[in-house]
């Protein structure tokens, strides 16, 4: 198949979180012996990283991702009424003509749109010719913000921008959808959720998997009392995971147990996560870092809050496969066959989140266990081939249907 992928961010070998998950599909697909083009914002990617793409590829454009004054911003945040500002803010025409171009010269079988932002490129666009269209769609944005919007505690810029981008972006993202061939979702609770909102359309899960052998490559090291938290923290959902995390379980947690710290690693750290490690020494603020393996070899616990978004937390997956004992809210374990008590602690109260940390913290016989049994349970069930041979079967039945 002639395979052409979208994407907002440049999908590279260290790049973390979905777009990690690009990265695998486009070199599995390119090892398949399919033709694979790549079409792509960028924004402070290297040269290294660009060109290390290109043994994989069939073809690779790049366009700037597209900046705005903050006035402009602003009024598409609060005020617009037009095309929705989650959406609006990776809309480009130079994109839209790209999309028509690069598909027509290259006479592709498919194009995949990843994330639902760059959906809006397959959705009317007068420079696209027939093609298969596929939208790998991450989350739903509409109930991302709906949750935003509900959830009592989210901080008050991020609730005001929400109201807004209510009106109309459920009508505008479900439009979208219909255009494509199919619809793509990480979980079966994304699949739901889908599907509650519109029942007529096609959806599928292409469930993501991790590397075991990378992820296992490292040498053990002893175990520090550090407890981790990782992502792109500029995400609204990880910000939000930090700082509930700090306000509601660190208090107890730090004093009764004053030797641990609490490491918040990787890119896009704001200043409200950057004054944590200002107020406490115990807590260690990374930004970016060229490798997790390392931190997760030292970690005794992982953590995952999560009280926003969707879709399956990859991050949670290579924790549990590179041997670190996870505790998450029940959100954070989307499209994992876990179980409490036996491959992670689930905890959806501060409470009980709290305690759970501890008994991981305290018996290490516990944490050692539930490590294990959470390895086997990642390579038996969630291993990167068999991910990705699912992914390749769904693109395939969509060419030859």
């Amino acid at each position: 198949m002639k395979i052409l992928f979208l994407t907002n961010k440049l999908p590279h070998a260290e790049v973390a979180g979905g777009h990690r998950i690009i990265y695998q599909r486009i070199r599995y697909l390119a090892e398949q012996g399919h033709q694979i083009g790549l079409l792509t914002f960028i924004q402070n990617e290297t040269t290294e990283q660009i060109h290390s793409l290109e043994p994989l590829l069939k073809e690779l454009h790049t366009l700037q991702h597209p900046h705005r004054n903050i006035l402009i911003r602003a009024f598409h945040d609060y005020l617009s009424l037009s095309r929705p500002a989650v959406f609006w803010k990776s809309y480009s025409k130079k994109m839209m003509e790209a999309v028509g171009e690069v598909s027509e010269h290259g006479k592709y079988d498919i194009i995949i749109a990843e994330f639902s932002e760059m959906g809006q490129y397959l959705h009317k666009n007068p420079y696209l010719s027939a093609v298969h269209k596929v939208i790998s769609c991450h989350r739903c944005v509409a109930a991302s913000y709906e949750k935003y919007s509900s959830l009592g505690e989210i901080n008050l810029k991020l609730y005001l921008k929400s109201l807004p981008q209510l009106r109309g972006l459920q009508k505008y993202e479900f439009n979208m959808y219909r255009c494509a061939d199919r619809i793509l979702v990480l979980t079966p609770q994304d699949r739901f959720t889908m599907q509650y909102y519109a029942q007529d359309l096609g959806v599928s899960i292409a469930s993501a998997g991790v590397d075991m052998q990378y992820l296992r490559a490292l040498p053990p090291v002893p175990k520090e009392p550090i407890v981790l938290l990782t992502g792109f923290m500029s995400d609204p959902a990880n910000e939000d995971s930090v700082l509930w995390f700090y306000h509601h379980v660190w208090p107890k947690l730090s004093a009764r147990h004053p030797d641990v710290k609490f490491y918040i690693v990787g890119a896009g750290a704001g200043p409200r996560i950057r004054k944590l490690a200002e107020k406490d020494k115990q807590i260690v603020v990374t930004g970016q870092v060229d490798d997790l393996r390392p931190y997760r070899n030292r970690a005794s616990v992982f953590v995952s809050p999560v009280r926003l978004g969707s879709g399956m937390r990859t991050k949670v997956l290579e924790a549990m496969a590179g041997g670190l004992p996870v505790v998450s809210t029940s959100l954070g374990m989307a499209g994992i066959d876990a179980q409490t008590g036996v491959n992670c602690l689930v905890a959806d109260t501060a409470e009980l989140f709290t305690q759970s940390v501890e008994w991981l913290l305290t018996d290490r016989a516990l944490a050692e266990r539930m490590a294990v049994s959470a390895g086997e349970l990642v390579e038996k069930k969630h291993s990167l081939e068999d991910g990705l041979q699912r992914f390749e079967k769904i693109l395939t039945s969509i060419v030859e249907r």
